[in-house]
Formats: C-alpha cells, structure tokens, sequence
C-alpha cells in the first residue's frame, strides 16, 4: 500500500516535535478520519521561514505529509508558503500514497496557512503594543 520510502519516512520523520520560539502555529482537522495536524513555524526578520516542525495524530500518509510540508518551508516567504497546494505537497513524495490519503495533504496545507496567519497575528499585535 505504502512505498518503502514514505514507509521510511514514516519511521522516521526528520521535522517532527514542537518547536520552541515558533512566532507562527497553524493547525488544521479532519473529523471524520481524526487526524490533527499542528505546524509550527519560525519567521525570521526578513519574513523567510528558517525553520518549521510538527506534530501529527494520524496515519502514514498525515505524518509523511506534514514532514514533507516542514522540508518545503524551510527558506520560502510567507507568500511562497501560502501559494503551497496539496498538489506541491503531493509532487514532492514519489509514489506510495493512496489518492484516498490525499486529505493529509490538505491538512498540511491548511495548517500552513493557519501558521502563516497566527504569524501575522502576533506580528501586528506586537506593533500595537509598540506604538508602530
């Protein structure tokens, strides 16, 4: 069902676990499967993502699709990870994924997004609060 190289990213998965210092965190749900999803990104000062990681409650394909998501992030822009499709997402792991598994792949990118807007959140509430 799974190719050996998503079943060995599965195993080990190079972005998984919190991420201390995140200015941004998305997450994003499926209630039938009950899958969840939390992406964590740091923005750096010029708005370029220096690092992203995860957390997942899911099966191969949503663990495999978040460690990929966090790989692509890394060095993009805020824009670059909000243009990010389930369909980037999806070319970047050879075959091995069910098409019935392409909603972790939405919930990738829905956590992203989420990420990306909870980074801006803060950003404009830290101006505020700065008088700028």
């Amino acid at each position: 069902m799974y190719s050996n190289e998503v079943l060995k990213r599965f195993k080990a998965p190079r972005y998984a676990g919190g991420l201390r210092g995140a200015n941004g965190t998305g997450r994003a749900e499926n209630s039938e499967s009950g899958d969840l999803v939390k992406i964590y990104i740091f923005v750096d000062n010029n708005e370029t993502i220096a690092t992203a990681r995860f957390k997942a409650y899911g099966g191969v394909s949503t663990i495999v699709a978040c460690d990929v998501t966090c790989q692509m992030l890394i060095g993009k822009s805020l824009d670059e990870a909000l243009s990010l499709t389930t369909s980037d997402i999806m070319e970047n792991i050879e075959e091995g994924i069910p098409e019935n598994k392409a909603y972790s792949f939405a919930l990738a990118e829905e956590a992203v997004a989420n990420a990306v807007e909870d980074y801006y959140k803060k950003k404009e509430k830290e101006e505020k609060k700065l008088g700028l």
